[in-house]
């Protein structure tokens, strides 16, 4: 029956198409019908004034049920508010010398409030109205329930700083801990009993009635007569213990937290009384209702089957209203499945922007409705921002702020469809599109408004607009509070689904983070293991090398002795025994003395170069030198050259052109990681032009690499410039800020990890404070520039391994 409210009785009974009936059938067995039931008609008559009677009844239920809801969301927002302060950082430091300000612009702005207080453990207070209040407030339940955790509505009182009837509404404070198990005190925000009554007092149905308030004793706590009203200090008297039977039975329904209507005898005088309890404070209301202002409008159904006639009036009112449930269950099926077709579009995607546009779309279509938008109120601002917005073809468009006229209460105006004039905000809230923007009027009426509402409050208002007045027939309304309720899951969904997507790219990011640092990791113990092979190696062959070089000196003059004795014995022997002139020409005696002592300068020559190599070996490893040093960068170059003379062969040359340097504190060790990675790339990028170029033509120039070191500054630092430049394929333009991710190579697959570049980065950045960059120079190749600090970020002293750096 609830769906027939909203639409007249000849639109009941007419279809969409011109007025005409939907099924003369139907109609015409009515009619028989009429006439067959007519000595059944008395029966119908009072079977159908019950049923309109229970309606009737239930829509003054359902008015007492929305005022109920207005009071418990009107107390609801005053607790929210209390909580609001409580959990602000000027409260929670309870010194009331900083809070009292806060508090006082805060009661400015809230004007429900009577004033504030802030309540400590051991029930000393402060108000906004007295400041430090004389009175001890730990014996009132309510601060024993908010110091219990909870934040409540209580039942009037006497405030004992000021002597006012109030409504106290407390909440905790909290330290902000995670850990906290006791709030530190209390926010207390009081009411004055005549603004609770105002509010329950605006409930009504017709001339007569009235509405009043009772507590969980059954005491009248807002009632028309003053008298009747109690506190906690002064209670009145109980309703359970009237002497009007009616009014005792219908205050143990509510004291029990029942909910229903009865029609009842209170004072002599028949009333309907509706009755259902508060969410929000231990209270329930009851709207007491005159007979007259229900059962009159039966009057109508009176008269009629007068005129008419009981019988017939009542078979043809029994027939129509069996006619009426099927055009309505038939409504109902269509509009379900619109709804479902609906929610399915809306709920096909998770993109919010798809989701409210398709939203609004589908409204536009559905309802045949000159313009639908989703708009989010800023009621500090006053302001209304139109996220989303279609309308039917012709019409421009509306999206971007809005100011409101100013008005308190702007969710409530949306709600009730009061007039409101929209004119396009500043130019810095609309962007570019406030140039398109014109003034629109919200006709009182023509539009209907409904909350979008998640658990954490109103997401946003679902505007439909009608060009002229509209009657909004509760079956819309309900169709629309649907589609309301599913855009709420959807845009709730979507931000699940925002935020799940974030979750994934972080997960995503610390899995290639701990993949990197893996790599280097692994990278720099092998380089550490190399290290230190390469220097137990060049120990290992120190000892004997050093053995033959220092005994090569002694040889050679051992060998000078005996030559010089040959040469005396052939002096003084012209003429020797033929035995020993036939051994010297077998010999070759005068070869040997002149062959002997260059094999020897050979020898010691060969000794030298392994020493050098050795010392290199040793320089490059450096495993003893973990920690900054003062070290000589041509050395560290010069001994890298010489580790990759193998590769440089006779075909690659090296020009050096070094300037003086001063010596540079650094981890030599590696620095010479540094190097010995852009010479490697260099040497790759000359083998891999000229391997090229050798298909394509026979004369190829010169393969040069060309190493340049200079002073230079960096952020007003001095520092060294090492210039490591080659003539081979280069490095293109886009891809060079590329070159120092981790793991990018241009490589074939197995040539190379893409670490190198990446951990010349990060040894040169970040541990030692310096720049690398890369140039094409203008004949063509790459050229590496890097660029340390002299002086360390740490000093040579400083005894502190490096760490290992991190990418990113």
């Amino acid at each position: 029956m609830s769906q027939w409210r909203g639409l007249t009785w000849f639109e009941k009974i007419r279809t969409q198409r011109g007025g005409r009936p939907r099924n003369l059938i139907v109609l015409l067995v009515i009619l028989g019908t009429t006439l067959a039931v007519s000595t059944t008609a008395l029966i119908s008559y009072q079977v159908g004034r019950k049923l309109i009677l229970k309606n009737l009844k239930e829509y003054a239920f359902l008015k007492a049920q929305l005022g109920g809801k207005e009071i418990d969301e009107w107390l609801a927002t005053r607790k929210a508010e209390v909580e609001m302060l409580a959990n602000t950082p000027t409260i929670r430091t309870m010194n009331w010398s900083a809070s009292e300000p806060y508090l006082q612009a805060e009661l400015k702005r809230l004007k429900e409030f009577y004033h504030f207080a802030l309540i400590y453990p051991d029930g000393s207070y402060y108000t906004t109205k007295v400041g430090r209040a004389q009175a001890n407030l730990q014996d009132r339940k309510h601060v024993k329930e908010a110091m219990a955790g909870k934040a409540v509505v209580a039942d009037p009182l006497i405030a004992r700083s000021i002597g006012a009837v109030v409504v106290p509404i407390a909440a905790p404070i909290w330290s902000g801990s995670s850990t906290a198990k006791q709030p530190m005190g209390v926010m207390n925000g009081n009411i004055k009993l005549n603004r609770i009554a105002q509010v329950v007092g605006e409930l009504e149905y017709g001339s007569g009635s009235y509405a009043f308030a009772l507590n969980s004793q059954g005491t009248p706590i807002v009632h028309p007569n003053y008298t009747l009203r109690g506190t906690q200090e002064h209670p009145a008297p109980s309703f359970l213990t009237a002497k009007d039977p009616a009014l005792r039975r219908i205050a143990a329904r509510m004291v029990e937290k029942r909910s229903d209507i009865e029609r009842v005898r209170i004072n002599g005088n028949w009333v309907y009384v509706a009755y259902l309890p508060l969410h929000q404070a231990d209270w329930s209301i009851a709207l007491v209702i005159p007979h007259e202002n229900i059962e009159a409008k039966l009057e109508a159904l009176n008269q009629l089957a007068v005129v008419v006639g009981v019988l017939l009036g009542a078979a043809t009112f029994t027939a129509l209203r069996q006619f009426l449930l099927s055009e309505r269950l038939r409504a109902r099926a269509d509009r379900e499945a619109l709804v479902n077709r609906l929610i399915g579009r809306i709920r096909a995607s998770l993109e919010i922007d798809h989701i409210l546009q398709t939203t609004v779309e589908e409204v536009v279509t559905l309802l045949h409705l000159e313009r639908v938008a989703y708009v989010v109120l800023e009621p500090q601002q006053l302001i209304l921002r139109f996220q989303r917005e279609y309308c039917r073809e012709g019409l421009p468009k509306q999206v971007g702020c809005f100011n409101v006229s100013p008005g308190e209460e702007l969710d409530r105006r949306l709600q009730q469809s009061e007039a409101l004039l929209l004119t396009p905000a500043s130019p810095s809230l609309n962007g570019s599109q406030s140039g398109e923007q014109v003034p629109l009027e919200l006709k009182a009426d023509s539009y209907l408004a409904l909350p979008v509402r998640a658990d954490g409050g109103t997401l946003g208002y679902l505007i439909c607009i009608h060009a002229t007045r509209w009657s909004w027939s509760i079956h819309k309304t309900e169709l629309l509070q649907v589609v309301a309720d599913q855009l709420a899951i959807a845009i709730i969904q979507s931000l699940l689904y925002t935020q799940t997507k974030e979750q994934v790219q972080l997960l995503g990011d610390a899995l290639r983070e701990l993949k990197r640092t893996q790599a280097y990791l692994v990278h720099t113990e092998k380089m550490s293991s190399l290290g230190q092979m390469v220097g137990g190696i060049a120990h290992e062959i120190n000892n004997p090398v050093s053995f033959i070089y220092g005994n090569l000196f002694y040889v050679n003059q051992y060998l000078e002795d005996l030559l010089q004795l040959v040469s005396l014995y052939q002096q003084n022997l012209p003429h020797r025994p033929s035995e020993i002139s036939k051994f010297e020409a077998e010999i070759d005696l005068e070869f040997i003395q002149e062959d002997l002592p260059q094999m020897l300068n050979s020898m010691k020559t060969g000794a030298e170069r392994i020493r050098q190599i050795v010392l290199s070996l040793r320089n490059f490893s450096r495993v003893d030198e973990t920690d900054v040093k003062v070290v000589d960068i041509h050395e560290g170059i010069d001994n890298t050259l010489l580790l990759l003379n193998s590769r440089l062969k006779d075909e690659i040359s090296v020009r050096k052109y070094y300037s003086e340097l001063p010596l540079v504190e650094c981890y030599a060790s590696q620095i010479n990681q540094v190097l010995i990675n852009l010479l490697n790339n260099a040497i790759d990028a000359i083998a891999s032009r000229f391997a090229n170029d050798a298909l394509k033509e026979s004369t190829q120039p010169d393969k040069v690499i060309t190493i340049t070191t200079a002073e230079s500054v960096i952020a007003g630092k001095p520092s060294v410039r090492i210039c490591v430049a080659d003539n081979g394929c280069g490095i293109p333009a886009e891809i060079q800020p590329k070159i120092f991710d981790p793991f990018f190579t241009t490589k074939p697959v197995g040539s190379g990890t893409g670490l190198g570049l990446s951990i010349s980065y990060q040894i040169v950045v970040e541990m030692h404070g310096g720049h690398i960059s890369v140039h094409t120079p203008p004949d063509g190749g790459s050229e590496f520039v890097v660029e340390i600090p002299i002086q360390s970020k740490r000093g040579a002293g400083d005894r502190v391994r490096p760490i290992a750096p991190k990418f990113g």
